[in-house]
């Protein structure tokens, strides 16, 4: 019986082994020159009946070795190879939708990446025989938790490797949810670390920042110091002992004296990013539009996808065309007849979520996480640094040192990459100067600088 057992044993890993070498990609099309590094393509299954698809390129340094890096975008519903082409991926796609270029800072020169589609109805990741599937904050946790569990079966050769999860977005409600399932199932998942960029992380209101968003106008002119003060004396209660930021302009006392006051209009053509002149994606203007609009309205902020700068020079997003294109999706081992890629749009319902404040400092304390990274670019008016700072801050954790600038290279003289928060317990805030909702994007220097800190490859 023993040594049935053990046949049995190498028959499955035998099993395993194929599979991953199933999904590996032999021929990219459009790459200029075959990579150094192997990568692969696939599903990865969660629960019964659902598959996340996910693009995995091995490190360009010792990949047997290197960390795993999950990479999660947010939205809710969005894709994560939308990063993959547009922010830490290998490649960028050129504007005709064919051919690939290099790319300088790819998050793969220090680390092996994993870029997983989640939840199920986004991107190519599917549910058998349901077109739009039901997905919340608590089910997308599970299903991604299940997913990852599956890539480890895929790759056992990887289990042993320090893992980390980074994203942005709302998937500052994915990272630590899924890290709690982590913990919760005693996995042997060897998480060390955690990074959230720009993340919806915290709770004013559902749809809102709350007095964030107030603020960080205030400070990059998009409402006057006139508007601002009516709005505090007409929106707050002044009481002893409460501080400025917890009278919320969203949450007025007097709901009727809060909105006489008349708010001044002015219009960007990209809120991810104040100071772009180019309008984001149509993917991220659907999302905006979806989550965020309503919002703006109600406090006065404009946004006209439709103004951009017409001297500026505007580029022109190929990967969607890409990822369309039949010899592509068969490259990379989608399933036949699926459904067309999509930036966002996939399912979600998305009710009033939770503060993850408890779920970190569950993490932090009682799972004894080794990093937990808050970072945020200054430019994003929809996840802005204001409110994520406040969230940091308010978790209660000393101080290890003084508010201080970091630079991309790790040299002290080298560019300011922007300033950090440490604190006690591996916990930080990290601010990206020049950078708007996708740092990663907008300064990818600074994005990889931020990978190797975390994974520590070098402190910032």
């Amino acid at each position: 019986m023993k040594v049935l057992y053990v046949l049995s044993l190498i028959y499955l890993k035998s099993l395993l082994a194929i599979a991953a070498n199933d999904d590996e990609i032999k021929s990219l099309p459009g790459l200029p020159e075959p990579t150094k590094f192997k990568q692969y393509s696939g599903y990865l299954n969660a629960s019964k009946g659902r598959h996340h698809f996910y693009w995995f390129v091995e490190s360009e340094k010792d990949a047997a070795n290197a960390p795993v890096v999950l990479w999660l975008t947010g939205g809710p519903g969005c894709s994560s190879l939308f990063a993959m082409f547009t922010e830490n991926g290998p490649f960028r796609v050129n504007s005709d939708g064919k051919t690939l270029q290099k790319h300088d800072f790819a998050w793969n020169s220090v680390a092996n990446i994993l870029w997983m589609e989640s939840p199920a109805g986004t991107g190519f990741s599917y549910e058998d025989n349901v077109a739009e599937p039901h997905n919340n904050d608590e089910t997308t946790a599970l299903n991604n938790y299940l997913a990852l569990e599956s890539f480890f079966l895929k790759y056992p050769h990887l289990k042993k490797n320090q893992f980390y999860i980074t994203g942005e977005s709302y998937a500052g409600v994915y990272i630590p949810m899924l890290a709690k399932q982590i913990y919760e199932h005693n996995s042997t998942i060897n998480l060390k670390g955690l990074a959230i960029g720009n993340g919806y992380i915290h709770e004013d209101k559902f749809d809102n920042f709350g007095q964030s968003r107030y603020d960080f106008a205030l400070g990059h002119g998009l409402l006057t110091t006139d508007t601002y003060e009516k709005l505090t004396e007409n929106c707050c209660e002044c009481k002893a002992g409460v501080i400025e930021h917890q009278c919320d302009f969203s949450q007025p006392a007097n709901h009727s004296k809060c909105a006489s006051v008349r708010q001044s209009s002015v219009s960007t053509p990209n809120p991810y990013n104040i100071y772009d002149n180019c309008a984001p994606d149509l993917s991220y203007q659907q999302l905006f539009n979806k989550y965020y609009k309503q919002a703006y309205d109600r406090i006065g902020f404009k946004v006209d996808f439709n103004n951009n700068d017409n001297k500026a020079n505007c580029y022109h997003y190929g990967h969607s065309l890409y990822l369309n294109t039949e010899s592509v999706r068969k490259a990379i081992h989608v399933r036949e007849n699926s459904r067309r890629w999509e930036g966002c749009g996939g399912p979600y319902e998305r009710v009033h979520t939770a503060t993850q404040e408890q779920n970190t400092l569950d993490l932090i304390n009682k799972y004894k996480i080794g990093k937990f990274i808050i970072y945020n670019g200054d430019f994003d008016t929809v996840c802005d640094f204001i409110g994520d700072q406040r969230f940091a801050d308010k978790l209660g954790f000393t101080q290890t040192e003084k508010y201080r600038r970091w630079t991309v290279d790790g040299q002290p003289d080298g560019v300011i990459g922007g300033f950090v928060q440490h604190y006690e317990k591996g916990f930080s805030f990290v601010l990206v100067r020049g950078a708007g909702h996708m740092v990663p994007y907008d300064q990818p220097e600074a994005g990889l600088q931020l990978l190797k800190s975390l994974i520590g490859n070098t402190k910032l």
